[in-house]
């Protein structure tokens, strides 16, 4: 650093041939009471470093329990605050606590065993909660981003089947109706040929063929990153009933749809969603792992003109 020195315009450091002076009195961190001196604190992209003697603070941390900061080999890390209450009914959670896959909200004991489900994310319900007209009982959660506008159904539908397309170029020659119906009625439709839902599970969404005319029906009340990921796995149903007229292979089918659901999450910027789809105990994970090392070997182009040959 030459004598004349640089200057840090973001901070109003001056770095001169005598040290680091700081223009006012000094930067004070109010949280623990440092003092920026001649020794030079530097704050870097890694935390504080202690530049004039070297020391940096070590890797097991200190905590701050005022501020809930913890000091560690790679700087300040603001640590989650603890959850002490039932995400559900308020309580104490002396007594233990569950926790669902992906969630970090805590339950207690009588909640897990007592409280009515959202019936979307299977959570204990609150006090604030809804029943949709079909019955179903949502939690506060689900229902902030929940699917209820048929307008607004329809344009995420459009949205991610353009998506797929463009991502895949899984065009259909014969077009696809969209409709958004309540869970009665997509048991109806299910029971007309489709398949039942895995076991624990209810129907989110149907690829349907009758005669010249083909449906994707999808269950309204679903928050919209899943009725998202549900179009782009019945679309894929919708491709391989046109495309893929031999294949049979119940594997192949819902782990083809999975993986495109999948690669529609990572598309769209959702890499946690997408890493949800591998990490939850769902029925069809094994057929999108299947596929996932399917597209090791061949690639994603590949996987598709697999799919078309099977059978």
């Amino acid at each position: 650093l030459s004598a004349i020195g640089y200057r840090l315009p973001a901070i109003g450091y001056r770095l001169s041939a005598i040290g680091y002076r700081l223009p006012a009195i000094g930067y004070r961190l109010p949280a623990i009471g440092y003092r920026l001196s001649a020794i030079g604190y530097r704050l870097s992209a890694t935390g504080y470093r202690l530049s004039a003697t070297g020391y940096r603070l070590s890797a097991i941390g200190y905590r701050l329990p005022a501020t809930g900061y913890r000091l560690s080999a790679i700087g300040y890390r603001l640590s989650a605050m603890i959850q002490t209450t039932c995400a559900s009914c308020g309580g104490s959670l002396d007594g233990g606590y569950y926790t669902l896959i992906d969630r970090p909200d805590r339950y207690c004991p009588t909640c897990i065993a007592t409280r009515q489900r959202c019936a979307t994310c299977g959570a204990p319900l609150g006090d604030q909660h809804w029943r949709l007209h079909d019955g179903r009982l949502q939690c506060a959660g689900c229902h902030a981003t929940a699917v209820y506008n048929p307008d607004e159904a329809t344009q995420i539908y459009a949205e991610t089947v353009s998506a797929v397309v463009s991502q895949f170029g899984m065009g259909l020659n014969v077009g696809v109706a969209f409709r958004l119906v309540d869970a009665p009625t997509m048991e109806s439709v299910r029971r007309q040929g489709g398949d039942s839902p895995p076991e624990g599970h209810s129907t989110l969404g149907l690829y349907q063929r009758v005669g010249h005319l083909r449906t994707i029906y999808m269950l309204y009340g679903m928050p919209k990153l899943g009725f998202r990921t549900t179009v782009a796995h019945e679309y894929a149903h919708a491709w391989q009933g046109e495309r893929c007229p031999l294949l049979r292979d119940h594997v192949l089918r819902e782990g083809f749809a999975e993986w495109v659901a999948y690669h529609h999450l990572r598309w769209i910027g959702c890499g946690l969603a997408a890493q949800r789809m591998l990490n939850a105990p769902h029925p069809y994970r094994p057929a999108l792992e299947l596929l996932l090392s399917l597209e090791l070997r061949l690639g994603a182009l590949g996987v598709i003109e697999h799919i078309k040959r099977a059978e």
